[in-house]
């Protein structure tokens, strides 16, 4: 007798939607990202994915539904790769492969930045192919402790304040590092509330002064 084994309800539900409108949302998504990492700080927004299942969340969820493909892997925080229905929603609307490694993604997702790793842990490409290094997604909650810098460089006039969540890891010291890789490095991008902020590997950070 054939014994048929039961399946979980994340295995026989359809995945929430995507975008409403797939075109239109993931163009306006993708220049809004662009935006962000062309001006280094400063916030633009962003339409979210609202049926993205939680804790993704609808912002985080847009930048996946841009930015990942079945070309590109990605690691997941423990956060988000814990919840079946979260990897089953990123699988089937981007093709993307999840992978356990953070040093080996091309793109790491959290909403958590204590559940990060270390930001020198993370691929930052080779000198003839800097496009191989990894872009942090990072969902930023409201609320949430922040570091004040003063960041200049390319796509800032003059200076600009950038705020980075404070549970970051040895960030200062690690993003300093991180600039004089140029042109490898890796790159951030900033979810919060219906805004989305760049932090580019060109972007030099000093200390806000009190």
């Amino acid at each position: 007798m054939t014994t048929t084994r039961p399946t979980t309800p994340y295995e026989t539900a359809a995945p929430a939607p995507g975008f409403d409108d797939p075109t239109r949302e993931a163009q306006s998504a993708f220049r809004a990202v662009l935006d962000a990492l062309s001006h280094p700080g400063r916030r633009f927004p962003i339409t979210g994915a609202s049926a993205a299942p939680q804790p993704l969340g609808p912002e985080l969820g847009a930048l996946a539904l841009t930015l990942l493909d079945d070309d590109c892997t990605a690691w997941l925080a423990p956060e988000l790769s814990a919840t079946p229905a979260v990897v089953t929603w990123l699988t089937f609307h981007t093709g993307v492969r999840v992978i356990d490694s953070p040093a080996e993604a091309q793109f790491l997702l959290s909403t958590d930045a204590e559940s990060l790793p270390r930001l020198d842990s993370l691929a930052v490409g080779t000198d003839e192919a800097p496009h191989l290094s990894a872009t942090v997604l990072l969902a930023l909650p409201a609320g949430g402790s922040s570091t004040r810098f003063v960041g200049r460089g390319p796509g800032i006039e003059t200076s600009q304040i950038i705020e980075v969540p404070s549970a970051l890891s040895d960030f200062a010291t690690l993003w300093n590092h991180n600039t004089t890789l140029f042109p490898r490095g890796i790159d951030i991008v900033f979810a919060a509330g219906d805004t989305v902020a760049g932090l580019p590997r060109t972007t030099r950070l000093d200390p806000q002064e009190v």
